[in-house]
């Protein structure tokens, strides 16, 4: 018979939380140190997740218009947190418009747009 191993208690709280043992069950085995690091695993584990972001509106733009905005997102390149900050700038603007006006109703008013 060989000599007993003590497995470090990071990886026997690993261990315990891939297998689902719970650290009231790791707690009668006398090993504490594993015990408070898988409390703090399953605290963790509970926690509640940040809601999704609400995507409704973009699903209620047409593919074309979809298309469109990523066109010129497209137009020259621009790294993905660019892309991000456009979009975020965007919905902003559009945020501050009065309701029941688009952006493109607001520049009209203000002669920001010219036909072809």
């Amino acid at each position: 018979m060989g000599k007993p191993v003590v497995v470090p208690p990071v990886t026997l709280a690993q261990m315990c939380f891939s297998l689902g043992i719970t650290a009231d069950r790791l707690a009668e085995t006398g090993r504490e140190d594993a015990v408070e690091i898988l409390r703090e695993m399953e605290r963790t584990a509970q926690a509640p997740e940040a809601p999704a972001p609400d995507l409704s509106a973009l699903g209620e733009l047409s593919t074309f218009q979809q298309e469109l905005i990523l066109k010129v997102l497209d137009e020259r390149p621009r790294s993905k947190k660019e892309k991000a900050l456009l979009l975020h700038t965007l919905a902003a603007a559009l945020e501050s418009e009065p309701d029941g006006d688009t952006p493109t109703e607001s520049a009209d008013r203000r002669g920001d747009v010219h036909s072809a």
